[in-house]
């Protein structure tokens, strides 16, 4: 898919969002292999008008592109424009770092995961050397109230049934959200 097909893609789960009441989206800009430029200001821009028109939160998740996440977020004023942390992520990629005191404020959602080994991401919650009370502490700093949502992959459960390794997501979520409300 190129840069404008992806545009056309969001612009449309903007008004999809809308039409199903879900209030925010989650989005993910290019790697850093693809600096931000005149024509992604352009996308943003459109995406931005979108989501105001539609009233849909359109959450920047952090990959492996700090610098084009920290330029939408530091050059983009708008109350529908914001941050999805990914903490997994931002171990991997970015742990020097401090994601949350810098975006803490237009937090909008999370995608929660440990570096369980492996893959070096995407495990369940307290299955690797994330420390999940700290983190948390972090998340509930900066008024968060959204959903505490896991995005854990089964590659290192496979010895698990689907329903075992969801029934375990939930209690580590359950986990997580007992952290946060703790701290708050």
């Amino acid at each position: 898919m190129n840069g404008e097909s992806v545009t056309n893609s969001y612009l449309q789960c903007i008004v999809d969002c809308n039409a199903y009441e879900i209030p925010t989206m989650v989005v993910h800009l290019p790697s850093e292999d693809h600096p931000y430029n005149t024509l992604g200001v352009e996308r943003v821009k459109r995406i931005t008008e979108q989501a105001e028109q539609f009233n849909v939160n359109v959450a920047f998740e952090n990959l492996r592109n700090f610098t084009n996440l920290s330029q939408v977020l530091d050059q983009v004023d708008s109350k529908r424009i914001g941050f999805c942390y990914d903490c997994g992520h931002h171990y991997r990629y970015y742990p020097s770092k401090d994601l949350l005191s810098m975006y803490g404020s237009r937090l909008m959602a999370v995608h929660l995961h440990d570096d369980n080994g492996s893959w070096e991401q995407h495990g369940l919650p307290f299955d690797g050397s994330i420390d999940w009370s700290t983190t948390m502490n972090q998340i509930a700093d900066t008024g968060y109230t959204g959903a505490t949502a896991l995005e854990p992959m089964n590659w290192d459960y496979e010895e698990l049934s689907i329903r075992a390794f969801l029934e375990k997501a939930f209690v580590k979520a359950k986990q997580l959200e007992e952290l946060r409300l703790s701290n708050s």
